[in-house]
């Protein structure tokens, strides 16, 4: 059985050691300690977490961002998932081989159920699948499997994916949240509904989700694995952080999401509290659509790299845990070019780079900010060094749905994020950079380049890991050098507990999944 194409165990260590130095309005699920006592009443085993942002859409197919991600994680399963060391292990196919260089044939467990009452079938597998790659779906994760032909049902249990041509990295593309199995029973009934009544296998159904406030998830009893240790979770909607840590304090919430650092360093003597940071594969940067002028020119697109300090967003918004990004991958990813330096500050050179591009007196221009907390302090402070180099900008905040839905139309200049969540450098660069996705999928700066364009392509269809490996590093090298993005930072993955809560696993994709969860 072949379950591997290679081995991530040794490049998520190196990840650890090289970065351990790395909505809508407030929620209103009960507050302060009314709302942790929560949790012991009637021996219920409550946990409520905080988040910044509120989902999108509960629709795996329909998104891919990490605020509507965490409370899937909950509700879904994929084939296949990954262990804390990105080892591929058994989800819904309790086993898989490889028939032939383009057929991949999955066993699905037995006696799983959907949270309807519904059997999962192999006909749910094909119904999922062929609804992900459908163009009528227009769906955000379709290039996940964009390289399947057909979704085979061979029987109630097993099912083939066939591809157009060898598809290195499909094993880990299985285990992202945008492959999530879903009910075609439930899917139909609802229509266009479905993201608001999700019906998935996890460990948790859902119960009732009230806009820009909070989603109530309720353990699922039948749950293949056996019921979860917690009874309920809530996910509360909370962009200031100061509420959040506030409400941690108080018992309102259990955990807290994405803490910014700036927040981290009052818990550094707590005796009820625990900052949880781990290495992330998560990176942000500055896009630039580049249809739009002066953006479409690449030495405008440098000199904003010249004109940025990296150190000082570094200092100044994550308080020291974080560290400059030097391309488009997180160290620790499968592909990882190391030979990557970054954009040196350079103010002149910035200056220079702006003449010889016919703006030697700079230029005006809008930075797009979601309304998380983070992209407000690095706004501000890339806003301050660019005017140094003569590049006025406005900042525009807009809040976090409607962002994602404006950036995939095209912005001149905004501010992102993008998590590796499969550990992969496909994931990591083919829906980012490749041309034939801009705009919802993730090519947001709408870049075209034949070349990274082949290089993409021969990093999914090569099978020999040494020559995947260098293709992408390439195609890093190139996209480096087109100045596609402003390579800002990475970071760390920054989650705060209350010591109750026990068997909280902070994985470096930031696939918060709450089944091992108990709380005292």
């Amino acid at each position: 059985m072949k379950k591997r194409l290679f081995s991530l165990t040794s490049l998520a260590l190196a990840a650890a050691l090289m970065l351990t130095a790395c909505g809508g309005g407030a929620g209103t699920a009960g507050t302060g300690q009314q709302a942790g006592d929560s949790a012991a009443k009637g021996g219920a085993k409550t946990l409520t977490v905080a988040q910044a942002a509120d989902a999108v859409t509960l629709d795996p197919q329909k998104t891919n961002d990490t605020a509507s991600a965490n409370p899937m994680q909950q509700i879904y399963n994929t084939l296949i998932d990954l262990t804390p060391d990105m080892q591929l292990k058994p989800a819904l196919a309790e086993e898989w081989k490889q028939v032939d260089d383009y057929t991949w044939e999955f066993k699905l467990r037995k006696g799983v159920k959907f949270h309807n009452g519904e059997e999962l079938k192999a006909s749910d597998v094909k119904f999922t699948y062929d609804r992900l790659l459908d163009p009528k779906t227009s769906a955000t994760p379709a290039f996940l499997l964009a390289s399947v032909k057909e979704v085979k049902v061979v029987d109630d249990y097993t099912v083939q994916l066939v591809t157009k041509e060898k598809f290195a990295p499909i094993l880990y593309n299985l285990t992202h949240i945008g492959t999530a199995i879903l009910n075609e029973k439930a899917v139909k009934e609802t229509g266009d509904n479905y993201g608001v009544n999700p019906v998935g296998t996890g460990p948790f159904k859902f119960v009732k989700w009230d806009k820009s406030s909070q989603i109530v998830l309720e353990q699922n009893k039948d749950y293949f694995e056996g019921p979860a240790k917690l009874d309920a979770i809530t996910f509360r909607i909370i962009p200031e952080a100061a509420t959040s840590v506030a409400e941690l304090r108080t018992g309102g919430v259990d955990v807290v999401l994405d803490l910014p650092p700036q927040q981290v360093k009052q818990f550094d003597n707590s005796d009820k509290v625990t900052v949880d940071k781990a290495p992330s594969f998560a990176l942000k940067y500055l896009g630039f659509d580049q249809r739009q002028k002066p953006f479409d020119n690449v030495k405008v697109r440098q000199a904003v790299n010249y004109a940025i300090d990296k150190e000082a967003l570094v200092k100044g918004a994550y308080q020291g845990i974080a560290n400059v990004s030097t391309g488009p991958l997180a160290p620790g990813i499968n592909g990882f070019n190391e030979n990557l330096k970054g954009y040196e500050y350079n103010p002149e050179k910035a200056k220079e780079l702006l003449k010889e591009a016919g703006y030697p007196n700079g230029f005006k221009t809008t930075l797009y900010l979601s309304d998380k907390e983070i992209d407000s302090k690095l706004g501000t402070i890339i806003q301050s060094q660019l005017k140094e180099v003569g590049i006025n900008v406005n900042l525009q905040v807009i809040e976090w749905g409607a962002f994602l839905a404006e950036t995939a139309k095209g912005l001149p200049m905004y501010l992102l994020s993008w998590t590796t969540v499969t550990g992969d450098a496909d994931n990591g660069m083919y829906a980012l950079f490749h041309s034939k996705n801009q705009g919802q999928a993730g090519n947001r700066t709408f870049y075209a380049n034949e070349e990274v364009d082949k290089l993409l392509d021969t990093g999914r269809t090569e099978s020999d890991p040494a020559t995947r490996v260098q293709a992408y590093q390439k195609a890093q090298e190139i996209i480096y050098n087109d100045a596609v993005w402003a390579f800002l930072t990475t970071g760390q993955s920054i989650v705060a507990r209350n010591k109750r809560v026990h068997g909280f696993v902070n994985m470096p994709t930031q696939n918060y999944k709450f089944y091992p969860v108990s709380v005292e």
